[in-house]
């Protein structure tokens, strides 16, 4: 999502200077080449000094499914530039769910203040009118959706280098811990069973490497397969589009399929799972508690009708980026003052 956003904020506004709030600093630094900050509350104080915007930009930042922690750090971000007379921008993202009615009520004041609202899917949108929110809120698409991708040669070679070519099928993963999904060798079982039928290599990609790396580890021994760790979105997105088809208990696993014209499974862990597949006309989404042996079924159903599922998201890919590309495109009005 950051790799998206500042592409194309760099190609509207190439003189403009970007501070990331980053869990990492150094490895944001490293990635995407701009300055890092810490996420603690005084620096997000100190860096609103002087700034032009704060920019809130992509996923599920504002939700309290997994606890309230998440919205109330976010929330408290757009408060404080609101004390610092600094305008809010919300760019691609996906509002919600928010279970807490004091949270609720939060949100409903904060983003009532934000200068741009760009929401990544309709579910976002009404669940902001739900709350009251006064601003105009444009639908817009996932700023992943922009991410560049490698070069095609680095690619292949990475593939070499990963024995990926050794086989006619390749199946990528993407997958996650979540609250009700069955045993992670079960899922990776059910994969190994297609394909051990198909004569595929199966390639698990960990998109979160501090939160996705055991499960994937998992997954890739029941499923015969190997984790594949990346440094880049770049290049990540380069290795799920050489991929013949996807399974993804990631929301960006679909996306970055999505964007390759890759065919693929979702399990749908979160709504904005679903609201996605829809918009990329896959059929409905798996549960997340699906068995091995449904996700092997899921899978055998999807490579039979591979070329229609392929034609979809070639399809509808434009249109989604498109859409985020006019998010980027209204929070660049704001800043050159001409909205």
């Amino acid at each position: 999502m950051l790799a998206g956003l500042l592409a194309a904020l760099r190609a509207r506004l190439p003189e403009a200077l970007v501070a990331v709030l980053s869990a990492d600093p150094q490895a944001t630094t490293r990635m995407h080449g701009v300055s890092a900050l810490p996420r603690g509350p005084a620096e997000i104080w100190r860096a609103l000094r002087g700034a032009r915007m704060l920019v809130c930009g992509g996923g599920s930042l504002v939700q309290d499914v997994t606890s309230a922690r998440s919205a109330l750090y976010y929330l408290g971000a757009m408060q404080a530039a609101s004390w610092r007379r600094v305008p809010v921008a919300v760019i691609g993202q996906g509002i919600g769910p928010l279970r807490r009615a004091w949270i609720r009520r939060l949100a409903g004041r904060a983003f009532s203040q934000a200068r741009v609202i760009s929401v990544r899917d309709a579910e976002s949108a009404q669940t902001l009118r739900e709350l009251g929110v006064r601003p105009v809120v444009h639908l817009g698409a996932d700023l992943a959706l922009l991410a560049p991708a490698a070069d095609p040669g680095q690619v292949q070679e990475r593939i070499r280098r990963e024995g990926l070519d050794r086989a006619p099928i390749r199946i990528g993963v993407a997958t996650r811990a979540w609250p009700g999904m069955r045993e992670p060798e079960e899922l990776g079982r059910g994969i190994g069973r297609f394909a051990d039928m198909v004569g595929a290599r199966v390639a698990i990609f960990p998109f979160d490497r501090s939160r996705d790396g055991e499960i994937s580890r998992t997954v890739a021994r029941a499923a015969a397969g190997r984790v594949v760790e990346v440094e880049t979105p770049a290049e990540l997105m380069g290795l799920v589009a050489a991929m013949d088809l996807m399974v993804a208990v990631r929301l960006h696993g679909l996306i970055f399929a999505a964007a390759g014209g890759v065919p693929a499974v979702a399990l749908a862990y979160d709504p904005k799972v679903t609201a996605f597949a829809a918009e990329i006309g896959l059929p409905g989404p798996l549960p997340v508690d699906c068995t091995g042996l449904g996700l092997a079924e899921a899978i055998a159903r999807a490579w039979d009708g591979r070329a229609s599922l392929r034609s979809r998201a070639q399809a509808a890919y434009p249109g989604l980026r498109s859409r985020a590309l006019a998010s980027v495109d209204l929070l660049a009005s704001v800043l050159n003052g001409r909205a």
